[in-house]
């Protein structure tokens, strides 16, 4: 799925784009967590492909993104992304979006929608 349709379907926004290539991506699987141990633990084998999920707005995520090469973050609950955090984003080379949507429901209309089938 691509991004342009994930956050279509999540009435998603834009918060940092580190490569236009990230809407190029066909993403086949999300992981949707607030723990990054979690995310680390089980997304060993993962690459740009798969969509980190979470509700949690600080620098830690854009380390385990950097950690795992994820594309991009798509942040949940309409957290508040200020410049620190973007920059972060750019040194950890991630995009990320946000959705007004909870975990829950950003994950369930994704997944109905064929994400991680």
């Amino acid at each position: 799925m691509k991004m342009k349709e994930i956050l279509d379907i999540v009435s998603g926004k834009e918060i940092y784009v580190n490569d236009p290539h990230v809407y190029d991506i066909d993403f086949e699987n999300a992981f949707g967590t607030d723990l990054m141990s979690d995310a680390l633990c089980h997304l060993r084998d993962a690459d740009e492909r798969e969509l980190l999920i979470t509700g949690l707005a600080n620098m830690q995520i854009f380390h385990t993104a950097n950690t795992l090469d994820l594309a991009a973050i798509l942040i949940v609950r309409g957290k508040t992304i200020d410049e620190h955090m973007i920059q972060g984003a750019k040194m950890s080379d991630v995009s990320v979006f946000v959705t007004d949507y909870t975990m829950y429901e950003t994950c369930g209309r994704l997944y109905e929608k064929g994400l991680g089938k």
